[in-house]
């Protein structure tokens, strides 16, 4: 069975994310919603999908067998509530809500639905982080006991989620800071953060991190992370993820990964094909699609994002008081 999607959200994200993914994916967009009704009549016509103008009265048809919610973070919680009386599995964008207690609170609500939910981690399935993965998973870096992450990207603009003072951890550095738990089955215990804004920025938000995770001693284990968000030119964007192991070394940049053995012979070294956009988000819906279907674990479920969102709370939280070591919150 192909489950049929109906979308609620088509902004940015909704129209250049998660429509051409289920395009590439030959996922059937059943319908689509949005409190912009222009805007909705617009991603309608380039699916072939039916508008609705009320997110519950599409989550109740019969040609929608799940339902993709990429609205804001902000305001997106009574929206699932009143989603979870139509029955059908829920895949939300990241981060589910900015603040950690109202997430868990309605992760609860959630559970006594008895509904399957994922968050879009889709940077997981990024062809060349999912190849990374790949290489771990198959026990080819050997025990691994670091993780670097760097990029330089700019997205100092005035716009709804930079007016937000922790959206670089909360939004966009929740990517990375899951990515380490992604590939290193492990979760922080501790964060150290700083964050800084550039001189004359458009932005409200931080533009630039440097996050430190902590972790328990039962294996060592370090990772660090970078993020310069207002670098004033493309020719300056950089992306690169380092992972050291007993064995030898991953890397990874946006369109290719690398390992090299322990002795420093490269071993493989290829182009990865796909991009993050559009089939991360394609991988992200897939694994969702797999554990519908089938009742297997989902492993970008709402309870596993959490775990995510309380180490960029913490994060965010030690950066205002100036990198002092904070703990994360536990489940």
């Amino acid at each position: 069975m192909t489950l049929r999607v109906g979308l609620i959200g088509c902004g940015r994200i909704g129209t250049e994310g998660h429509l051409p993914a289920y395009a590439l994916g030959e996922v059937t967009v059943s319908a689509v919603c949005d409190l912009d009704l222009s805007r909705a009549r617009s991603a309608a016509e380039s699916c072939g999908a039916a508008v609705e103008s009320d997110a519950v009265t599409l989550a109740r048809r019969g040609d929608v067998d799940v339902v993709d919610v990429a609205t804001r973070p902000g305001d997106r919680a009574a929206l699932i509530r009143t989603l979870l009386d139509a029955g059908k599995p829920l895949l939300v964008q990241k981060p589910v809500l900015y603040d950690l207690a109202a997430a868990r609170a309605l992760a609860e609500d959630v559970r006594r639905a008895g509904l399957p939910m994922a968050v879009n981690h889709n940077a997981r399935w990024a062809p060349a982080h999912a190849r990374v993965r790949g290489w771990i998973e198959a026990g080819r870096l050997g025990e691994v006991y670091a993780v670097h992450h760097a990029n330089r990207f700019n997205e100092d603009l005035a716009a709804w989620y930079t007016d937000h003072p922790d959206y670089l951890f909360l939004d966009h550095g929740l990517h990375y800071l899951d990515l380490v738990r992604h590939l290193t089955g492990r979760t922080p215990t501790t964060v150290s953060a700083r964050a800084w804004s550039k001189p004359g920025q458009h932005a409200s938000c931080p533009l630039a991190y440097a996050i430190t995770l902590g972790f328990d001693d039962t294996s060592p284990l370090t990772a660090s992370l970078s993020f310069n968000n207002a670098v004033p030119a493309p020719g300056g964007f950089h992306y690169r993820l380092d992972v050291d192991g007993s064995l030898g070394s991953a890397g990874a940049d946006l369109d290719r990964a690398w390992l090299v053995s322990g002795d420093g012979v490269p071993v493989e070294d290829e182009n990865c094909s796909g991009a993050w956009v559009p089939d991360g988000i394609l991988g992200a819906y897939r694994a969702f699609a797999h554990a519908v279907e089938t009742g297997a674990a989902l492993p970008h479920s709402l309870d596993d994002h959490l775990r995510s969102l309380a180490v960029a709370t913490a994060a965010a939280d030690s950066a205002r008081a100036d990198g002092a070591w904070t703990a994360v919150e536990q489940p």
